[in-house]
């Protein structure tokens, strides 16, 4: 039997549709997701005020982002192979407590080394509660829903694309950028309690009601772990070179004035939430798989339309952008509910590396951008960026998942 086989729709059982945990669990992880979310994009309106309090410049206040990420992409393995062991329920309350005082130091540090430090122990804590979320998520659903519920709880990071920076911006303006960590922190203390409760029932290695976790078998290597995730990886690259540098192209490409530029990325979070929500839906109806490449293949197209949008009137253009969005985003849900068939008691591992590989797809993605933006040109981006997603679709189909065990 095969990963494409096991991504195909489960059929519904007695047992497969108990659902002790509940959708308010589910509101739990969503609610979860946001705050972390939100940790991570709220920095950037705040870097100038925190450039100023510590007396440094811009630059070197954006390696608060930096260390978060490095400290995110690195422990995330290490830690997912310990919630492996000792249990995800108890790595994500243990990451949560952590993450809700990095955040208190964070907002405390009178230096900017103890920020720095702060940011590091964020990035780390933050490492432990996402996968660990999703995990429990995916072993909640009943396996006929699997991709929808991570879907949703995956959407609470989504918004936090367009909600953090403008909740960062007015807490510091009415109180300061301390405030703001401050709030994040506490925010995530309760948090603590509400997820110490909702997760109860899921047993350790599997969903509810299974009966028994389960059969753990061989142990997968990290190189097959990787190899499966770096259909992630190739996902963040493709999409996040282009988005990253979407704000700076339509204010000097599309000569779109500031509030219009605002109007299009509200477009593109709106797309962007609608595609996970779609994509969970719809690999639970036809199977992950081709969910999954129909992602690739379609966020490939849409990229070099968009840059060709950039030429017609507004109206194409934020359509465009929509549909881009919409066409990515179904790939998330759809794969990581793969990699549960696939996996089975190393999940949390495999979600950790998934996480770890998002990360750094997005920082190289972000990286080449960058490069080609300022060598080349806006236009030569897309291109490259939908060279990759098509690679990423021939990866996923013939390289990436490995024969799944046998139950």
């Amino acid at each position: 039997m095969t990963s494409q086989d096991l991504s195909r729709p489960v059929p519904r059982t007695r047992e497969a549709t108990s659902e002790p945990v509940g959708r308010s669990s589910l509101a739990v992880a969503f609610i979860t997701l946001l705050v972390i979310g939100t940790d991570l994009f709220v920095v950037s309106p705040l870097l100038p005020d925190i450039a100023h309090q510590y007396h440094v410049s811009a630059s070197v206040a954006g390696v608060t982002v930096t260390t978060f990420s490095l400290a995110y992409m690195i422990g995330a393995p290490i830690i997912g192979t310990l919630a492996d062991r000792v249990g995800r329920r108890t790595v994500l309350i243990g990451g949560l407590t952590v993450f809700g005082l990095a955040n208190a130091l964070t907002g405390l540090s009178p230096w900017f080394g103890m920020l720095l430090a702060a940011r590091v122990l964020a990035g780390l804590s933050a490492a432990a509660v996402t996968p660990s979320v999703q995990t429990l998520v995916g072993l909640a659903a009943p396996p006929e829903r699997r991709a929808g519920w991570l879907a949703v709880a995956a959407s609470g990071f989504l918004v936090s694309l367009a909600t953090g920076a403008p909740t960062g911006t007015a807490v510091a303006s009415l109180l300061s950028w301390r405030e703001t960590f401050f709030g994040i922190g506490g925010v995530t203390l309760v948090l603590v309690v509400v997820n110490l409760f909702s997760w109860r029932s899921v047993a350790p290695g599997g969903a509810p009601g299974a009966g028994r976790a389960p059969a753990a078998g061989p142990r997968s290597s990290a190189v097959t772990k990787a190899r499966a995730v770096s259909v992630t990886g190739l996902w963040a690259f493709a999409v996040y070179s282009l988005y990253t540098y979407v704000g700076t192209a339509l204010t000097d490409n599309a000569h779109l004035s500031t509030g219009m530029v605002a109007v299009a990325l509200v477009v593109y979070g709106v797309g962007a939430v609608a595609g996970s929500l779609s994509g969970g839906r719809l690999a639970d109806r036809y199977g992950a798989t081709r969910v999954v490449t129909g992602s690739l293949v379609g966020l490939s197209v849409l990229e070099v339309l968009l840059v060709l949008a950039f030429h017609a009137p507004t109206a194409v253009l934020l359509l465009v952008l929509g549909l881009f969005a919409l066409s990515a985003f179904p790939c998330l849900p759809a794969f990581q509910s793969q990699l549960m068939h696939t996996f089975g008691s190393e999940i949390g591992s495999v979600m950790a590396w998934n996480s770890s590989f998002m990360y750094l797809g997005t920082s190289l993605g972000s990286a080449a951008g960058g490069v080609l933006l300022s060598s080349a040109g806006f236009s030569w981006i897309a291109p490259v960026a939908a060279a990759v997603g098509l690679f990423g679709a021939l990866v996923h189909a013939r390289w990436a998942l490995p024969v799944a065990r046998p139950a």
